[in-house]
Parts: C-alpha cells; structure tokens; sequence
C-alpha cells in the first residue's frame, strides 16, 4: 500500500488529476482507497510532527481524491496491480 500511495502521489504531482486517475484505473479503487487513507493517516503524522513538505504531499491526493475518482470512473480498468511500479 505504500508504494501505491507514493505512485498516486508522484502521478498526481507529474502528471495531474488525469495522471493519477490513470494510475488509479490501474490500481482499481480498493488500492486506491486503502491508499488515500494512508496518505491521510500520514499527512497527520507530518502535521503533528511540523514536516510541513510531506504533508503537503499526502494533503494533496486527499484533496483531490474526489476528483481523482471522478476521472478514473469515465473509463474502465484495463488491468491489476501486478507489474504497475
């Protein structure tokens, strides 16, 4: 789940909603979800921590996690998680 959560991220960051999206179809939702609550759970840990850089990191695929699922709806998952990374 982690290398999924930081693949999201390096998409999102690289390549926008639409790339993380792309990812996400991928993935499937159930590693998505699994991975926005990690990243959830990590922006909190930075937050308490004052690593203001990570959290930014993880605060951005949860905000955009609405839209990011939005997108990867419009098309159908073309494969499983193996061989992603």
């Amino acid at each position: 789940m982690w290398e999924v959560t930081q693949h999201l991220i390096k998409a999102l960051d690289s390549k926008g909603e639409e790339g993380a999206a792309a990812l996400l179809r991928r993935v499937g939702l159930g590693y998505g979800e699994i991975g926005r609550d990690l990243a959830y759970r990590l922006y909190t840990v930075c937050e308490r921590k004052k690593w203001a850089q990570e959290a930014l990191a993880y605060n951005s695929l949860v905000v955009s996690w609405p839209e990011i699922t939005r997108l990867a709806a419009r098309a159908p998952q073309t494969s499983g998680p193996e061989g992603l990374f």
